[in-house]
Order: structure tokens, then sequence, then C-alpha cells
């Protein structure tokens, strides 16, 4: 894993503190949405559970006593024998039954029906990882804007100190007549104007903290000390091309992966209301106790084969079917749709990489160039040879090229994730 440093223009950040990778446990543990998708996904997989009980046998058992107003008996008078006999030993019968039955053929139905709720607990686990990458890059989002308002604050603080020394050089130079007093007084005014950004800044900072506290679940108002570091993504990533990163997402977008499943499970679920209308085939077994004094024996075992055939059902089961079908079919056109839509993701993120990096390279050399320039300029002032103007531009050049600088770093190291976002493999 690549290991991503953090710095701004010599304003590196604590190593102590709290991690992105902790800040993302923290997170996925805590937030109410990935908790209701865990339970989803728990739900799903006691569903395949009860699909598949659906092969195995049942066994049923009763009891019961009866009580009749009037024994019931045998009459034999229409045999020619003037004879009646009791069919009990009294007025109430016991009896007792256990039966099992183990479906031999369903047409289709149990096994349609274990096939639909696996692609279903497969639609529930592409959603829940694809939530926590979403919640991962918001995180890391509100974590990068922290240490980006820490380096701005620390850019402000910089800028208020040097243009406070420039203050206290340009008063010299006045009370010793070198200068007029107008350069202290513009002096005077830059530096007010910068502990007024150097205040909000301070005011961004808290806000930034505020909402890095928010996606964690904690109080507004909690100490946060982030890490510097960042956990890297793949390597090859972050050296792939355009078309590499693309195709990539095409294979492991969970989006995709998920609308491909829900598909599937309406497609299996239409071929098990197919299956209901043909003939349901099952082997019936039991046992019998029936309380009598006539039959030569109380206990009977038995076996069958029995068939249940629904020969019309007004067309329900087929109508049924065909809207499943109908449904899966929808799903799927979704798909261009959503690959169009993962495409163009991948393509930003690249393109906002390019970009960034491209700004890294070129302010760096700008930072280096605007603190010589004020060193130059500041000299020429001290030696009579420049004006206060210069020095005060100098110093406005010195702190938006190291703020530009640090913007295009935080802005790569975002879109990193961004793009493994994108791809589905934060």
């Amino acid at each position: 894993m690549l290991t991503l440093l953090m710095t701004s223009s010599g304003f590196a950040q604590s190593p102590q503190g709290e991690g992105l990778e902790a800040a993302w446990t923290i997170a996925l543990s805590d937030d109410p949405l990935i908790q209701a998708s865990r339970s989803e996904v728990e739900a799903a997989e006691t569903d395949v559970l009860v699909a598949k009980a659906g092969r195995l046998p049942t066994v049923s058992a009763s009891a019961g006593v009866t009580r009749f107003d009037e024994a019931p008996t045998f009459d034999f008078s229409g045999a020619g024998v003037p004879a009646v006999l009791p069919l009990f030993g009294g007025e109430t019968m016991k009896m007792a039954d256990a039966r099992v039955m183990l479906p031999l053929y369903t047409g289709g139905q149990v096994n349609n029906g274990i096939d639909a709720a696996e692609s279903m607990r497969d639609v529930r686990r592409s959603q829940l990882a694809a939530s926590e990458q979403d919640i991962k890059l918001a995180v890391a989002r509100h974590y990068i804007d922290v240490l980006r308002a820490e380096s701005a604050l620390a850019v402000a603080d910089s800028n208020v100190t040097s243009l406070a020394a420039h203050v206290r050089d340009v008063d010299d130079m006045f009370k010793s007549g070198a200068i007029a007093r107008n350069d202290y007084l513009a002096a005077a005014v830059s530096l007010a104007d910068a502990e007024q950004r150097r205040l909000q800044a301070r005011n961004r900072l808290d806000l930034a903290r505020a909402a890095y506290n928010r996606t964690l679940a904690r109080p507004l108002d909690s100490a946060v000390n982030l890490h510097a570091e960042l956990p890297g993504i793949d390597p090859e990533l972050d050296s792939a091309s355009l078309a590499q990163l693309t195709s990539v997402a095409m294979q492991s977008r969970l989006e995709l992966a998920g609308l491909e499943a829900a598909a599937d499970a309406l497609q299996y679920q239409s071929r098990s209301a197919l299956a209901s209308a043909r003939p349901q085939l099952g082997l019936t077994g039991g046992y019998m106790a029936l309380q009598n004094d006539f039959l030569n024996r109380d206990e009977f075992w038995m076996v069958g084969v029995g068939v249940n055939w629904t020969l019309f059902d007004g067309g329900q089961a087929r109508k049924k079917a065909s809207a499943l079908s109908l449904k899966a079919k929808a799903l799927r056109q979704q798909q261009e749709n959503v690959r169009s839509h993962v495409k163009l993701q991948v393509r930003q993120a690249w393109l906002r990489l390019q970009e960034t990096r491209e700004r890294k390279r070129l302010t760096e050399r700008a930072v280096e160039q605007a603190e010589e320039n004020l060193r130059v300029v500041r000299d020429r002032y001290r030696n009579g040879e420049g004006t206060n103007t210069e020095v005060l531009d100098a110093e406005v050049l010195r702190s938006q090229s190291r703020s530009n600088y640090d913007n295009a770093d935080f802005d790569a190291k975002l879109a990193l994730y961004e793009i493994a976002r994108g791809v589905g493999r934060l």
C-alpha cells in the first residue's frame, strides 16, 4: 500500500492523533444507515436458509379426544344381520397422528426460490459494501478538509508574523526619518487585513472540525487531532490509465453487480411463479393410533405418494411470472445508464488527479520563487532601493503561492480516494 504524507509547505501535522483508518472504523460502526444495511444483509441470509428449508421434509403431529353425544355403531341390518354393534367402547374416541411429508417434485419452485433468495442476499451485500465506500469517501473528505483548514491557518499565522516584522522595520525606519509616514500606515493596514484573514481561517478550521465530528456522530465541539499521514490506495490505481481504470470499474463497481443480482432475483421469482402451476409431487409417511375395541390393532403405519396440481387459476401464475420478468428486464435496461454514470465518475476523478498533480508541480516551484522574491525585495527596501508596496505585494504572493501549493496537494490526495471509490475499491 502507498502511504500519502500530507504536508503543506513546511506546515507538517503532528504525528500524534487520530488516523483516517480509525475514523473509518468509527464511522462504519456508528452510522445508522450502515447498521440498517447490515440488518438487511442478515435478514437476506436468513431468507436463504428459509428457502433451502423448502427442500427438507416436514414433520407434523396431532392428537385429540372426541366425545360424541351418542356412541356411533355399526348397523349390519343391510346385510341381513339384525345386529348393531358399537364402533367404540364408549362415547369417547382418542386418536393420535404423526406424518412426514417430503417434496419430490415442485416444478422448480423450490430451487428457483433458493436462487432468488441467494441473489437478493447478493443485492443486500452489494448495497452494504457500496454504502460503506460512500461513508469512507465522505469521512476522507472531511478529514482532508480539517488538514486543509489547519494548513490554511498556519499560512495565515505565517502571514501575520511576517507582516508584523515588516511593520516593526517600517516603524523603525519612519522614526529615523528614512521613509514617509504613509509607508508605515500601508504596512499597518496590511497587518490588520492579515489578522482578519487569520480570524476567518480559525473559524473555517472550527467549522471543518465540527463537520468532521458530525460525520463520526460526535459532539460538534469535540477535540480533533488528526494524523498527517493518510492510508494509501492500490498503487496500480495510482498509475493506471483512464482506460484501465474504466475497465476496473466495470468489473468492480458494486452498484453494477447489485443491479445484475436484483435482475437475477426477479427472474428466478418469475420462474418460481410459473412452477407453482405445475404438478407438485410429494412422498408422505405417517403413523396413526386409534383407540377402538373392534379393529384388530390400534396402531397403523402408512406411506403414500400424492400429486397436487392446480389446473386453472385464472392465469394468475402466468401473469405474475410475466410481471416479474418485465421488472427484471427493466433493471437490466437501467444498467447501461449506471455504467455511463460510473464511467463519467471515473473520468472526472482521473482528470482531477492529473490537474492537481500538475498544479502541485507548478506551485511547488512558485513557493520557492515567492520566498526568494520576498527576501530580495525586503533587502532592497531596507537599503532604500525598493518601495513598501513591493514588499507588501511580495508578501501577498508568498502567502498565495503557499496556499495554492497546499490546496493542490490536498486536492491530489483527495482525488486518489475519489478514483478508488470510482472503481469500487475504496
